[in-house]
């Protein structure tokens, strides 16, 4: 640990690091609240327009909504070539 020459630098010093705990708890609190009043910047997103496009294809019906889960190819009668 440092020594110190006189009461008065070791008194300074305890000061300043009282001060710095005391700011980094504020920004601490501060970090805090804002992240409890704003839960919607934690939400996933898409990160590109591919990403996007296949997650809104996989959410919502299109054309082939009236399709039947699991059919295999050729089950409608039609042939595969």
């Amino acid at each position: 640990m440092r020594q110190f020459e006189k009461p008065s630098d070791q008194n300074r010093y305890e000061s300043l690091r009282a001060s710095l705990m005391m700011l980094c708890f504020g920004f601490g609190v501060l970090a805090f609240l804002i992240v409890i009043g704003r839960s919607e910047w934690f939400h996933l997103r898409p990160a590109s327009g591919t990403a996007a496009a296949m997650a809104n294809a996989g959410t919502h019906s299109g054309a082939n909504a009236q399709a039947k889960a699991g059919a295999l190819p050729g089950e409608d009668g039609v042939e595969i070539r």
